[in-house]
Order: structure tokens, then C-alpha cells, then sequence
């Protein structure tokens, strides 16, 4: 962390914004395959993608992890990467 206090109006400051979804819209799967689309297009295999939900340290995926379980994020995983995907039950 930085050596000074940020200040009140700190353009980098951190910002976490929620938005309405549409009724019916699953949440989870749509943040889930967000997460996972960005990192494989980043170049990251499917088995460090698994890691990553499962890592405490990565809030965001691990809540999902937490809430769905294993075999949700790993069909997203699967579904992502296609049938190719090794590392992934």
C-alpha cells in the first residue's frame, strides 16, 4: 500500500458498482463466464482457471466457487475452452 493516505476525491480509488439484473438472469453464470473468457483470452490454461476459483485470495471467483460449487465452474470452464480442455473434470 501506498506510504500516504488516499484522498477523498483519488481518481484511482476503488469503486465497486452493482447493477440490476433482468428477472430470470442467472447472476452467477454471467460473471462466472465473464471471468473465465477474460483470463483464457489472456492466455491462462483451464487448470490455473480452476485454481483461480478456488483461491480464497480472488474474492470475486471464489464466492461463486463457494455459492455454485465445483461442477458449475468447471462446465463453464468447459464450455468456454471447448471439448479440447485438459486439466478439467
Amino acid at each position: 500500500m501506498a506510504d500516504k493516505e488516499l484522498e477523498d476525491d483519488d481518481p484511482y480509488e476503488f469503486v465497486a458498482v452493482r447493477f440490476p439484473m433482468e428477472e430470470g438472469v442467472d447472476a452467477d453464470e454471467v460473471m462466472a463466464r465473464c471471468f473465465v473468457e477474460e483470463y483464457a483470452l489472456m492466455g491462462m490454461p483451464p487448470d490455473r482457471m480452476l485454481a483461480l476459483f478456488r483461491s480464497a485470495f480472488f474474492a470475486g471467483t471464489n464466492a461463486i466457487l463457494q455459492r455454485r460449487g465445483e461442477e458449475f465452474v468447471e462446465s463453464i470452464i468447459r464450455d468456454v475452452y471447448g471439448p479440447a480442455a485438459q486439466g478439467v473434470a
